[in-house]
C-alpha cells in the first residue's frame, strides 16, 4: 500500500487492522539505498536491500506493513 495514494478504505483497514503496523521506508546507508522496517514509534526493526524484502519480512513477523516514500 502506498500511503500517499491510498483510499479511505485503505486507511480504515490500517486503523482497524488487528496486526500492529510497521512502516517500510527508504533509507540511505553507506551501502546505498536500503529499506528500513520501523515500528509505529519510529524504532528501526530491520534493514533490507529491497522494498519487497522489507515488506514481506514484516508480513512474516505478523506486522501490517505500510509503505512510505
Amino acid at each position: 500500500m502506498d500511503i500517499l495514494n491510498n483510499t479511505d478504505s485503505d486507511v480504515c483497514s490500517i486503523i482497524l487492522s488487528p496486526l500492529p503496523a510497521a512502516y517500510v521506508r527508504p533509507v540511505i546507508t553507506d551501502k546505498g539505498r536500503n529499506y528500513a522496517v520501523c515500528s509505529a514509534d519510529g524504532t528501526q526493526l530491520a534493514l533490507f536491500a529491497t522494498q519487497d524484502a522489507a515488506y514481506f519480512a514484516a508480513k512474516q513477523h505478523d506486522l501490517e506493513p505500510v509503505l512510505l516514500n
